[in-house]
């Protein structure tokens, strides 16, 4: 037996459809990051907003029996979907749950209450980011209209802002 050199046995690496494939991929994967990463705000200026106290009124609708009446005022509101802090609660009023229904005889629409379920009228109050396009509360849009979702300390409501009033506005 010699003892011989083993050769070395190089490797040489030729592109094929699956590299192509994935280096493909992985330059979408690379471009969706940064479009997505630039949306959240990350990277773009906001304009200057002045921090003035917001009151605003939301009606729960359709509150279970029991859960209007644990509203009370200084109660905290958290936002129930990304658990942002939404205000104080100033006031509530209670009456009964209202809806709009067609009536089948006429083809009419008339207003019915529902039986067992509270409205709540709630008054908030919170300090917000306030600038000419919006009214930012905790990182949360203000607006009227907008629908709702809220945990309070023992109670969950949905429902829609109704009124926004601004602190310069007497």
């Amino acid at each position: 037996m010699e003892n011989t050199p083993e050769k070395k046995k190089t490797i040489k690496w030729r592109l094929n459809l699956f590299d192509v494939i994935f280096i493909i991929c992985a330059i979408i994967v690379a471009g969706l990051i940064l479009v997505f990463s630039n949306r959240s705000g990350g990277g773009i200026i906001a304009p200057a907003a002045s921090q003035e106290m917001v009151v605003y009124t939301m009606e729960f609708q359709e509150m279970l029996p029991g859960t209007a009446e644990l509203i009370q005022p200084g109660d905290t509101l958290i936002d129930k979907i990304e658990r942002r802090f939404l205000g104080t609660v100033v006031s509530v009023e209670l009456m009964p749950s209202r809806r709009s229904e067609k009536n089948l005889l006429t083809g009419d629409r008339i207003i019915v209450n529902v039986p067992e379920r509270t409205d709540a009228i709630v008054v908030v109050t919170a300090q917000a980011a306030v600038t000419d396009s919006h009214i930012n509360v905790g990182g949360y849009i203000v607006r009227a209209g907008t629908r709702i979702s809220v945990n309070g300390p023992l109670y969950n409501g949905v429902g829609f802002i109704i009124d926004i009033e601004r602190g310069d506005a007497k």
